[in-house]
């Protein structure tokens, strides 16, 4: 089948506008949604915050570990517009590498534990590729909507949002600590290469709506290229 490029474009703008998978070309980054070297820094300071108060957000990953933001909010891509607009205005792609252990941001209740793309299937992989190319945006025609994802409701009624997941470890109603381990990071859905979409929400426990702003405990509010350390559960 051969696409048009008016049908190529609008495919692109949904992608975009609603998926998370955001564009960045420097490989040094390690975009989350475009390249697959993002790595932990072993250089890392030691971690000096104290335990995390019950309403405190922070880092979705291990401890000490730091990784590339790839996408800021207002669609920050390092000084190119993204896709973080609208329902995602103040989400973040952190650049984690295949299989990076995700750690709840904050203590609560599991809402969605969605496998929506187990090993195997059509969408496990991502969509590999150019973000206009017409194989990318064929593909995020399909995947949309397929990310796997977590979502976890918090005590004051915000919901936390995780996706791109290769696997998920949690449950749908189990409680969970802040540090305590979701999943391993992935590629699913309509992405080009393994990252965390990260964004909190209010109104939408089992699904995905308007993004709000936040900052972290351990992280403030990390724009393209930051390197952020995470003081998640330290101990």
């Amino acid at each position: 089948m051969t696409l048009s490029t008016p049908y190529i474009r609008t495919l692109m703008m949904l992608s975009l506008t609603v998926a998370g998978c955001g564009s960045i070309d420097d490989p040094n980054l390690a975009s989350g949604s475009q390249s697959s070297t993002a790595k932990a820094d072993d250089a890392a300071p030691t971690p000096t915050l104290p335990p995390a108060a019950a309403n405190a957000w922070r880092l979705p990953w291990t401890c000490g570990h730091v990784y590339a933001v790839t996408q800021g909010n207002h669609g920050d891509i390092c000084g190119v517009l993204g896709n973080h607009i609208g329902v995602e205005e103040f989400a973040w792609d952190f650049g984690l590498p295949m299989r990076t252990p995700i750690l709840a941001a904050r203590a609560g209740v599991v809402t969605l534990a969605a496998n929506y793309s187990p090993p195997g299937s059509e969408c496990h992989d991502g969509c590999p590729g150019a973000l206009d190319s017409a194989g990318h945006a064929l593909c995020c025609s399909k995947c949309l909507f397929s990310a796997n994802r977590v979502n976890i409701q918090h005590d004051d009624g915000v919901v936390s949002s995780y996706s791109h997941f290769d696997e998920l470890v949690v449950q749908k109603g189990q409680k969970v600590a802040a540090g305590d381990l979701l999943g391993y990071s992935g590629t699913s859905g309509c992405s080009t290469g393994p990252h965390l979409h990260f964004q909190v929400m209010l109104g939408c426990p089992t699904g995905y709506c308007q993004s709000l702003p936040i900052k972290f405990e351990d992280g403030g509010d990390p724009i393209c290229g930051a390197k952020a350390i995470s003081q998640n559960a330290c101990r």
